[in-house]
């Protein structure tokens, strides 16, 4: 092989590794593939939760209502009966209002029976203690059956939110959380005395 075509050919093999070991082996070098994009977040509703005074939760279809009002540390019932209510299920609630994300944000509908939102099968309404209000409307599920259908006050547009916010938002009038009646303690049964041997 003729000399000169030796040293081209090192020449170009010496050059095509340094490439691939700047492009790609080197320390920082960029990542082989593409990295995807971080979807971005679609919010639906941002509440500060230590501002909620007051939630109350209306199914519409079946005029029933369960209301919650902050007292202190606590939660007091009004609706569908007064009393304590049962602090973990209230809590679990405001959670899950105070920042609900949404799967997806759609064009505002000139006609919302299709959504289950005319009208609408629960109304949520949010009281923050500077008395102001927040309202949010659910409607039915996605064919999928993974979201609900959604408005909220001062927004045209249609939302859908998980499933799993649709649920604790229907759960908690359907179930009011009323304070779980304590289980009865046994009562120790006595023991029998030994019959003396005559």
């Amino acid at each position: 092989m003729d000399r000169r075509i030796t040293i081209a050919v090192v020449v170009v093999l010496a050059l095509l590794g340094g490439y691939i070991w700047y492009t790609f082996l080197r320390e920082g070098a960029p990542p082989v593939a593409p990295t995807t994009p971080e979807p971005t977040e679609i919010l639906f509703l941002t509440v500060p939760q230590d501002k909620v005074q007051a939630v109350q939760v209306t199914d519409v279809k079946n005029s029933k209502i369960t209301r919650v009002v902050r007292d202190g540390e606590n939660w007091k019932m009004e609706q569908p009966a007064q009393g304590d209510a049962y602090l973990v299920r209230v809590q679990d609630l405001v959670f899950a209002l105070t920042r609900i994300s949404a799967e997806r944000k759609l064009a505002p509908q000139s006609d919302l029976t299709p959504f289950g939102l005319n009208p609408p099968q629960y109304a949520v309404e949010i009281s923050l203690n500077d008395a102001s209000t927040i309202n949010l409307l659910l409607g039915s599920e996605n064919p999928e059956g993974n979201a609900y259908y959604a408005l909220k006050n001062g927004d045209s547009a249609l939302y859908l939110i998980d499933s799993s916010i649709g649920d604790t938002i229907t759960k908690f009038v359907n179930e009011p959380p009323y304070t779980p009646t304590p289980s009865p303690t046994p009562e120790a049964t006595a023991t029998p005395q030994a019959t003396p041997t005559p």
